[in-house]
């Protein structure tokens, strides 16, 4: 597997390039429109990649997608989670579905909670194994962090089923995943999108996190809510109007904010 990371590093925000080198076929996970969308394409084609899928993990909050400019550069849709209450046409993925990439099988899975539309992507490199290697976690699980769960939800109840939906897909779906298994989250250190722990490091092993991730070594869901609460940042600025223009709800143009 060929793994391109392209990072806005002021935010926070982490996007990247997978492809199988043999059949050149590659997908484009969460670009970020302060990278610009044709910069993918030559960061690809630089690998002798061609990009065949470009997916969004979730409807972000934070910094505005480039995934619709991408995928209209190279005549395709966004592909992006069943859940997703997106205002434009896209690829609807569901929990299980298989995408494959020549040697790669990228296996969708649900990972709720940041998000009622946050996808997981586990990566499976048949030229090597059979086994998963690598998830790409969206705001599911970070690097000694979570994602937060108030950027939808609003009520409190909403927010605390929102929390029981984190920790379910982090216990129940993530760590059950092997040790050496590769975690690539959308986001680190100065995002708004994780809460006081958020590592600046890009990536890590589920059995580090297991390990070491304080909100992975609590004995219940209470704690687990109490922790994520008590360790919010400030919401991202705008938060609301970008989540509108990412949904395809909103023209106003992007004005060279650098989200």
């Amino acid at each position: 597997m060929n793994l391109i990371p392209i990072r806005d590093y002021v935010n926070g925000c982490s996007s990247y390039i997978i492809g199988d080198e043999i059949s050149g076929k590659a997908m484009v996970i969460d670009p970020l429109r302060s990278i610009g969308h044709k910069n993918y394409v030559i960061s690809a084609a630089k690998e002798r990649l061609y990009i065949e899928v470009v997916v969004d993990t979730h409807v972000h909050a934070d910094h505005y997608s480039a995934a619709r400019e991408l995928a209209e550069e190279i005549g395709i849709h966004v592909s992006m989670s069943e859940n997703a209450p997106n205002d434009f046409q896209f690829n609807k993925l569901w929990d299980g579905q298989v995408i494959s990439l020549g040697n790669l099988e990228i296996v969708v899975m649900h990972a709720l909670g940041h998000t009622p539309d946050n996808l997981a992507l586990k990566i499976i490199d048949r030229s090597r194994s059979s086994e998963v290697v690598s998830v790409f976690t969206g705001d599911s699980l970070f690097v000694g962090d979570v994602g937060r769960p108030d950027l939808v939800y609003e009520s409190e109840e909403m927010i605390k089923n929102a929390i029981n939906d984190q920790y379910n897909t982090i216990f129940k779906k993530l760590l059950v995943l092997p040790d050496y298994v590769e975690i690539f989250p959308a986001h680190s250190g100065s995002s708004s999108c994780g809460g006081l722990f958020l590592s600046p490091k890009f990536n890590s092993t589920i059995g580090y996190e297991r390990r070491f991730n304080q909100f992975l070594r609590v004995k219940s869901f209470e704690e687990f809510s109490d922790m994520v609460i008590k360790t919010l940042k400030p919401p991202p600025v705008n938060a609301k109007s970008i989540r509108e223009w990412n949904l395809g709800r909103s023209i106003e143009l992007y004005r060279g904010n650098s989200q």
